[in-house]
């Protein structure tokens, strides 16, 4: 069937309304843009009741009790209604001669002795129609109605019109506006195009690749990112599920976007596939003082590092108003230990090591007064004396800072 019935159009009015928007300021490269929303028949099998009343009365056929408690069901092909189809147990009445708003039923049976009627589209009104049949030798015609479609039998498509120049990033099929795969040639990764807008149906995202033609490209091909692990990685499930494939370190993927998973941020690199980021943003750092490994309830755990440890930071957090890096699952340091805390001398100062539990001279370096210098971690205490960390194994006197 190629257009809606009246009455699914007026039912849809609202819905297909087109909706504008300001148009944003147009590059070298772009145009303004303009949007509108549709919904759209969405491909499949839908169940809808028949209600099958006495010509010209409110009371139920009983001849046509048994149609109207199977229930009919409705089929969407390429976006259009395509039949309306009754099928009844073995055990009931033979309709011959079944006519529903002036489509006739195709009548197969099945080995099982169930009995199904096939209507063209048309059949399908959601206003009052006629259905007229021949049941143990009795004619009857009879006004009928359908309910309408369920919800999840239209897909809501978002259209936005805007030219660009884009840079295809993987190898791209080619597409149709109903997202169906064309023979259409490939677009070749590194190759730069004009698109001409956006069609967004069922979440998935394409750009416009001809101005006049139904041909898009799925935008994830375009808009993703290469990505490099920094730790090595398995693959896990949208459920967080761990499958068989993992990755070395080093390994460099392309991730279609990225989405929040149990409260984490992780890449998508294709279907129901996902790595946790940590594994890509995360960064090396070396802690200038020693470190308590804390969970993220910033309950101490027995696990502590020492002055100079170099760790593999997943992320970081605050945590209580302070700020933590993230070194395993449920650990975190003191950010402090790592980053330090600028701080202001108020008198020339020298650097001191460790040598044999004491503080020795560090070399001849002198720090000036007025100077700002990163310390590192709370103060400790040398021969009962309290000095800040400054670097790894260097130390200043706590008393020269303001």
């Amino acid at each position: 069937m190629k257009k809606f019935t009246k009455s699914i159009l007026t039912a849809l009015s609202l819905a297909t309304a087109t909706f504008s928007v300001a148009p944003q300021a147009a590059g070298l490269t772009e145009a303004a843009t303009a949007s509108k929303t549709t919904k759209e028949y969405k491909d499949g099998s839908y169940d809808v009741t028949a209600e099958i009343y006495d010509a010209g009365d409110t009371v139920y056929s009983t001849e046509a009790s048994f149609l109207t408690a199977a229930g009919a069901k409705v089929t969407i092909k390429s976006n259009k209604l395509s039949a309306v189809i009754f099928t009844l147990e073995s055990d009931s009445p033979s309709y011959s001669s079944l006519t529903i708003n002036g489509q006739k039923a195709k009548v197969t049976k099945a080995k099982d002795g169930s009995v199904t009627y096939t209507f063209a589209a048309s059949a399908y009104q959601t206003k009052k129609g006629t259905i007229s049949f021949t049941v143990n030798d009795k004619k009857v015609t009879a006004d009928v109605t359908f309910s309408g479609l369920p919800s999840n039998a239209y897909n809501t498509v978002v259209e936005k019109s805007k030219v660009a120049k884009k840079t295809v990033k993987k190898n791209s099929a080619v597409y149709n506006r109903a997202g169906k795969k064309t023979k259409a040639k490939s677009i070749k990764a590194g190759k730069t195009i004009t698109t001409y807008g956006t069609l967004t149906r069922n979440g998935v995202k394409y750009y416009k690749v001809s101005k006049k033609a139904s041909r898009y490209i799925k935008a994830s091909n375009v808009d993703g990112v290469f990505v490099t692990l920094k730790k090595s990685t398995a693959v896990y499930t949208k459920a967080l599920k761990k499958t068989k494939t993992t990755y070395k370190k080093g390994k460099k993927l392309y991730a279609y976007a990225y989405a929040m998973l149990g409260g984490n941020k992780y890449y998508k690199l294709g279907t129901n596939k996902y790595i946790p980021a940590s594994k890509v943003d995360g960064y090396n750092i070396t802690l200038k003082h020693g470190a308590i490994v804390y969970t993220k309830d910033l309950k101490k755990t027995k696990t502590s590092y020492g002055e100079g440890k170099k760790l593999y930071a997943y992320g970081s957090a605050v945590l209580n108003k302070r700020k933590y890096y993230q070194v395993g699952s449920n650990s975190f340091i003191v950010a402090s230990n790592v980053d330090g805390t600028n701080r202001k001398l108020k008198k020339n100062a020298y650097i001191y090591k460790k040598s044999k539990g004491k503080a020795v001279r560090y070399k001849k370096f002198v720090l000036k007064k007025n100077s700002t210098h990163k310390t590192y971690g709370g103060a400790v205490t040398i021969k009962g004396k309290k000095y800040y960390i400054v670097g790894v194994g260097q130390y200043v006197v706590k008393s020269n800072f303001r």
